[in-house]
């Protein structure tokens, strides 16, 4: 099934997929300068990152570009960096935009070059 994007009772949103136990949540942001701060939990861990988001507007949708600034985990996740920088991406491709993918048609990760 993969990540989708729901709503919580207590009106905030996640991206979860849950087959694999995975949640992606915004815990601050975005402030004026597009900053937000997220947390992913997965295999029981708790990864916190922060990201910068650029928006164009495109005639069909819009791209949105992802800057991942600074990722905060536990030494052995980090560890494997190409895998957490995959869940990272995909989870946040399913975000899209405030919680809703629907009028997104481009979605770019990257990640600064010292995480």
């Amino acid at each position: 099934m993969g990540f989708v994007n729901e709503r919580l009772e207590n009106h905030e949103w996640q991206t979860i997929d849950r087959e694999r136990n995975i949640v992606l949540k915004k815990v601050g942001g975005p402030g004026s300068d597009s900053y937000f701060k997220f947390n992913l939990i997965f295999e029981g861990e708790s990864v916190n990152f922060s990201a910068y988001q650029k928006m164009k507007q495109l005639k069909d949708g819009d791209e949105i570009e992802w800057q991942v600034l600074e990722i905060y985990a536990p030494p052995h996740i980090k560890q494997d960096k190409s895998r957490l920088h995959e869940l990272i991406t995909e989870a946040l491709d399913a975000y899209g935009f405030a919680s809703s993918r629907e009028f997104v048609k481009n979605l770019i990760v990257t990640f600064s070059p010292n995480i």
